[in-house]
């Protein structure tokens, strides 16, 4: 099977690279501004959630997209 080429990125890593606020993440991910602060909490927090492995691709995917701007 061919591959894309993408790199699954934990949303935590994809703002560290990228700089983007929560809002900035929600509005280019597509998904709500609560979930990505879930994402985003500390691992020791009752409000954080583990991201799904196809939200670590799409992260991903939006991370290569513009690492080709």
């Amino acid at each position: 099977m061919p591959q894309i080429g993408i790199r699954p990125i934990h949303p935590k890593d994809f703002k560290k690279i990228h700089h983007f606020s929560t809002y900035q993440m929600s509005r280019l991910s597509g998904y709500s501004v609560e979930t990505v602060k879930n994402w985003l909490a500390d691992e020791s927090s009752s409000r954080f959630v583990e991201p799904k492995p196809y939200v670590l691709n799409h992260f991903g995917a939006i991370h290569s997209c513009l690492a080709r701007i």
